[in-house]
């Protein structure tokens, strides 16, 4: 992620809502990494659910300091 701000004003998350239950955890609470590197979540599915798994860039629109958010490696086992 580059983040060149706080999480205050630009963030990234990741959300897991399990359709079947209703349920929705978020797996990637509000980071900005600021490039730190990689930040690597799992969690555990139930067999037999359906998932929406939702990935969230927030950015301020302040032109001095874009973020962006890359996802990478998305695999259900």
């Amino acid at each position: 992620m580059t983040c060149p701000d706080t999480v205050t004003y630009d963030w990234a998350t990741a959300t897991l809502r399990d359709v079947t239950s209703g349920t929705n955890r978020t797996i990637l609470a509000r980071t900005c990494t600021n490039g730190a590197g990689w930040k690597q979540v799992t969690a555990t599915l139930t067999v037999g659910h359906k998932y929406t798994l939702t990935l969230t860039n927030r950015d301020d629109n302040y032109p001095g300091d874009p973020t962006y958010t890359l996802y990478d490696d998305v695999l259900v086992q």
